[in-house]
Order: C-alpha cells, then structure tokens, then sequence
C-alpha cells in the first residue's frame, strides 16, 4: 500500500513537471527558424533591465515574452551601458 501511495506521488510530480515544461518559452536563433517552424510574429519588445550578465538580460526578455504570450522568441539586439548595470533588449516574438 505504501509503495503504491509514493508511486502515485511520482507520477503526479513527474506529470505537472512535464505539463509545466510544456508551456515554457523557447529562445530561437534567426527568421529561418522561424519561417522553417512556420511561426507567427507577434511583434517586437523591448526592455531595460538591471543585471550582471548577458545571459541574464536574455532570460529576462524571454519572461517578458512569455507573458506577452509568445512560446518563442528571438534576441535582435542588447547592449549594455558603459558604466551602468542596465542593459536593453529587444526581441521579436512568436506564436
């Protein structure tokens, strides 16, 4: 009984993780990944953020994507400022 109960905990834990994986957004490289995927654009976002890393300014403009809606995105351009720890990012999204 009891190894059933932890099975049925397992399966659970593995099937909300594969749902919620289902739905997170996908950074793209260049249009003809878009076009070969057949995608939608949505449009072009942008954004200031404050942090470290280049890394870090991408992970933030895909999050504003996803709750724009879109399920991928592609990076057109970031620049950091000199001094500062602001970068600005835009990038096109995708249905």
């Amino acid at each position: 009984m009891k190894a059933m109960k932890v099975s049925s905990i397992l399966t659970a834990a593995f099937l909300a993780l594969s749902v919620n994986s289902a739905y997170a957004i996908t950074e793209i490289i260049n249009t003809q990944q878009a076009e070969k995927m057949n995608l939608t654009s949505l449009g072009v976002i942008s954004d200031t953020v404050r942090v470290e890393t280049l890394d870090q300014a991408v992970q933030a403009i895909g999050e504003k994507a996803e709750k724009a809606g879109a399920i991928y995105f592609r990076v057109i351009g970031a620049r950091s400022f000199d001094t500062s720890p602001y970068w600005r990012v835009s990038a096109e999204i995708y249905k």
